[in-house]
């Protein structure tokens, strides 16, 4: 019944308390707030259910006085605020169950974007006047409906960016507090969810409270899942299925999350659990809740795979289902609306392709978006071997069998820090797309309610980093609408030739509880590239040296020298004064076709299938090697054989001021597996960890999650670039790279460039040291700088962690012929030597 993919964790996870009640007190209280049909008058419908003295029940002396505060958000106000009373009355105490009516004009409607909230006190007097108990409740107008396929709230079309959280702490475990639950609103609203199912049992009530108060669509979930009785398919067993024992179980279940949630306005769906495949016991269970409470849509998902049993759900929900196949539904006259109750599986480093789904959006109606999986990483301090602590996962603690660390699939990490999925999850979750252009920028709301008050639009044009034009301007803007904003982001006519970004950003006008005024909220780019006019100068061709001994070949200038080993033409060291660039010859300017393995690799058996590329990484066999000078350049050529029959060609020129050109190429054959990577990789002293680049920043991008990465200059570390995945696997890439430049504390070092963008990443670590450890403390202490130079790095994916991987158009195939350049700058105390 509770088989969820969570911790198995015994003991009191929940505050427990007694309450004394008085003599006479309202036991149960239900509130009922809806709309007419023109969303503009509200009535609220309010029944309770007293217990206590009978004596005063029968006496028709007591009664119960009533009031309702005017509508407000409330995001940090408590019960204790008196706020402006719009209406009241007085009930008599006659019997254990009264009910009212009151009627509520130019009502003012709750909803994630502007979540108004009235509050009504109920106080309970005594035969004496005395009073019993002062009861508040918070009430929210609003109106859940499907219509023509489509999820509507209140009249409109709903998008749902959410997101299943489960409750946990690294420190506490699945006993979260209300420190964690107050991180965790603001974190979510700071970066543009809107919605949360509670993944996949009812939450605290306290996250209830918040997500009314601060504006998020809840869908709340059952405490019932029973994956482990079908999930081999063997559906003799299943649970709850048609079983008449079970009945009563699963129905008691969904009573008791109904009555003690059903005030609620954030609750906008009401599911029957998770994953317990179908039967007539859910099926009962989702007419449970369509009785009791018709204000709101039921939700499960396992009755996709059989459909005898689909009136079960009232959303055509699914979990995994890849762009494609979303759409292939919502292309075939959808009788429900499509929901992704589960996807982009956020395993280590993953949330490829997230694009591909928000495109959904305006092709399809009927698409109501979904629930990212999942929050937060499940992951609890441990001490290490080494004495530090760590976050550990399954199998840490003695456990086997285990599931190791499949329940690390947060997009933030179990810490609560930021992992960097966020970027690009927040980017594509923005409710306003902003579109800068020479003459203004273009802002189209994704708002239902919203006007834009809260913020204004700044804007900048920039040549690498260099802020040449800026601006800003009030934002007025309806929902659901688009407007210009006229601005000057034109090109300077003198202005050099290269290229020039535009970016426009929405900042907030005021403090709220969850960002402060000045910060960002949104924003958008775009580039332009001005063409060189004229003619270039020639270039000059300095002095080349070269010194063509028995084993070696070098270039020598004023102050660097560049030496090859002629029998493998590797290079071997690259002195800048006194300064050596090269760690060691093994790992030096050498072909790179591997990755540490994602766990969305792990899932796809990319190590099984594509093994060949890490054999060639480590073991290529060099076929033939030139050493020698052609038209002022020393060039050095070496043909690699990978496997028995596949060639890679590294070829290396370089002139007389040490300026390096690189061309790598491959000829692709049949039947080779696709590429982890193609390009070079370099081991350069510890010394040289410090990256400074002109590309997508500032966190790791990769071509499938690159969304969210805005170009710019950035500057960071080789140890700060290891992001602490739990299990060590790729990180640090950075896209859409113009340059990057590596050099230690003087300044000196070397800067990478190329014609066309290309990607990079800096680390302390070869890719197969990180292969190789489980837990980042099972890794040596850094010695060395890794530098990565890639053409191009297949997508991390994110489909789910278990088959899926890269979508196509994200794949390196290895029946491709692909060549890649770029050039080699040293630098001295920071400028090209």
């Amino acid at each position: 019944m509770e088989d969820q993919d969570f911790w198995r964790m015994g003991g009191i996870m929940r505050d427990v308390s007694v309450t004394a009640v008085p003599g006479l007190h309202i036991r149960d209280l239900e509130v009922t707030a809806c709309l007419d049909e023109k969303m503009t008058e509200g009535k609220l419908k309010v029944r309770f259910d007293l217990e206590g003295d009978p004596a005063v029940l029968k006496s028709r002396k007591g009664k119960i006085i009533w009031k309702l505060l005017d509508g407000k958000i409330r995001m940090e106000h408590t019960v204790s605020e008196e706020t402006e009373k719009i209406m009241s009355g007085e009930l008599l105490i006659d019997r254990e169950d009264i009910q009212m009516t009151v009627c509520v004009p130019d009502v003012k409607l709750w909803s994630a974007e502007r979540p108004y909230l009235y509050r009504l006190v109920f106080t309970v007097y005594g035969e004496e006047g005395e009073i019993y108990e002062s009861v508040p409740q918070d009430v929210g107008f609003r109106k859940v409906e499907i219509r023509d396929s489509v999820l509507l709230f209140n009249g409109r079309r709903l998008r749902l960016y959410g997101v299943n959280r489960h409750e946990f702490s690294a420190r506490k475990g699945r006993a979260i507090g209300k420190e964690e639950m107050e991180w965790d609103i603001r974190f979510l609203k700071r970066n543009h969810f809107n919605a949360v199912r509670t993944s996949h049992y009812p939450n605290q009530s306290y996250w209830y409270e918040l997500c009314d108060r601060f504006g998020i669509y809840v869908m709340d979930e059952t405490n019932l899942e029973t994956h482990g009785t079908w999930h081999l398919k063997q559906f003799n067993h299943t649970l709850p299925g048609d079983n008449p024992r079970w009945h009563e179980a699963v129905m008691s279940r969904a009573r008791a999350m109904l009555e003690r949630d059903k005030n609620h306005p954030c609750i906008f769906s009401w599911s029957v659990g998770n994953e317990s495949w179908s039967g007539k016991n859910l099926y009962e269970m989702s007419m449970y809740f369509r009785k009791r409470d018709d204000s709101r849509p039921v939700h499960y998902e396992n009755v996709c795979h059989d459909r005898r049993w689909g009136r079960t759900t009232d959303f055509e929900s699914r979990m995994y289902a890849s762009p494609e196949e979303a759409e292939a539904y919502l292309k075939d006259h959808p009788e429900k609306p499509y929901l992704l109750c589960e996807y982009s599986h956020a395993m280590g480093n993953s949330c490829g392709n997230l694009r591909e789904y928000m495109e959904l959006f305006d092709k399809y109606p009927q698409y109501s978006g979904g629930f990212l999986w999942d929050y937060i990483d499940q992951a609890l301090y441990q001490t290490g071997p080494n004495g530090k602590e760590y976050l550990a996962y399954g199998g840490d603690f003695g456990d086997r069998p285990t599931n190791y660390n499949f329940c690390g699939n947060g997009v933030i990490f179990a810490d609560r820090t930021i992992s960097p999925k966020m970027q690009e999850v927040s980017y594509l979750y923005q409710p306003y797309k902003l579109t800068p252009s020479e003459t203004g920028v273009t802002i189209r709301s994704l708002q239902l309610f919203e006007n834009g008050e809260y913020y204004r639009i700044v804007w900048r044009l920039e040549k690498e980093g260099r802020v040449l034009k800026s601006g800003e301007a009030p934002l007025v803007i309806e929902p659901e609408s688009t407007v210009f904003v006229e601005a000057d982001l034109s090109i300077p006519e003198k202005a050099e030739a290269g290229e020039y970004v535009r970016t426009a950003a929405l900042v907030m006008e005021r403090d709220t509880p969850y960002v402060k005024r000045g910060e960002e909220i949104c924003f958008g780019q775009t580039t332009e590239q001005k063409e060189e006019k004229g003619k270039r100068e020639e270039n000059k061709h300095p002095l080349l040296r070269t010194v063509d001994g028995d084993s070696s070949f070098s270039v020598v200038g004023a102050d660097f020298r560049i030496t090859f080993q002629k029998a493998t033409g590797k290079l071997v060291s690259w002195k800048i004064g006194e300064k050596e660039l090269v760690y060691d010859p093994v790992h030096t300017l050498s072909p790179e076709f591997w990755r540490a393995p994602t766990d969305n690799d792990e899932g796809y058996r990319m190590t099984e299938k594509c093994h060949f590329w890490k054999m060639a990484s480590l073991y290529p066999k060099v076929k033939e090697v030139t050493c020698g000078t052609i038209d002022h350049h020393a060039v050095i050529d070496t043909i690699y054989t990978l496997g028995e029959t596949a060639q890679c060609r590294l070829r290396i020129q370089i002139d007389g001021e040490g300026n390096m050109d690189v061309t790598e190429s491959y000829t692709g054959m049949e039947n080779l597996p696709d590429l982890p990577c193609f390009g070079v990789s370099w081991k350069l002293p510890k010394a040289f960890s410090h990256i400074t680049w002109y590309g997508k920043g500032p966190q790791e991008t990769y071509r499938d999650r690159q969304a969210g990465g805005r170009l710019g200059r950035f500057e960071t570390t080789s140890a700060l670039s290891c992001t602490p995945y739990l299990i060590p696997q790729e990180c640090g890439n950075h896209v859409e790279t113009r340059w990057v430049a590596l050099t230690d504390s003087s300044d000196t070092g070397i800067r990478v460039e190329s014609a066309v963008p290309f990607e990079f990443s800096v680390l302390p670590y070869t890719c197969h040291e990180l292969e190789g450890a489980r837990h980042w403390f099972e890794l040596p202490k850094p010695y060395a700088s890794v530098l990565r130079i890639l053409e191009q790095q297949t997508g991390v994916g994110g489909d789910n962690s278990w088959g899926a991987w890269a979508h196509k158009p994200y794949r390196l195939s290895g029946e491709e012929t692909r060549t890649f350049s770029f050039s080699i700058r040293m630098l001295q105390n920071g400028r090209t030597a």
